[in-house]
């Protein structure tokens, strides 16, 4: 039974994503937390996409997550 595994990424690409983590983490206006998001979405191994780095980027805020739905009065 084959297992599906994230395919490896190149050394030279952990290098440039491990400088990219540092200086995003360094940004005054980046939060770690989308910082570490999107880091690990660039490790993955896949090609993200545009909504899954937005999403990386600019997490809903928790009071609006579960409030998508029913608002309408």
């Amino acid at each position: 039974m084959a297992q599906d595994h994230d395919p490896p990424i190149s050394s030279t690409l952990v290098k440039v994503l491990d400088k990219f983590l540092e200086v995003m983490q360094a940004d005054d206006f980046i939060e770690d937390a989308a910082a570490a998001n999107l880091d690990a979405l660039l490790r993955s191994g896949k090609t993200p996409k545009p909504d899954d780095i937005s999403a990386a980027l600019f997490p809903p805020p928790a009071d609006e997550e579960g409030d998508a739905e029913g608002d309408s009065a």
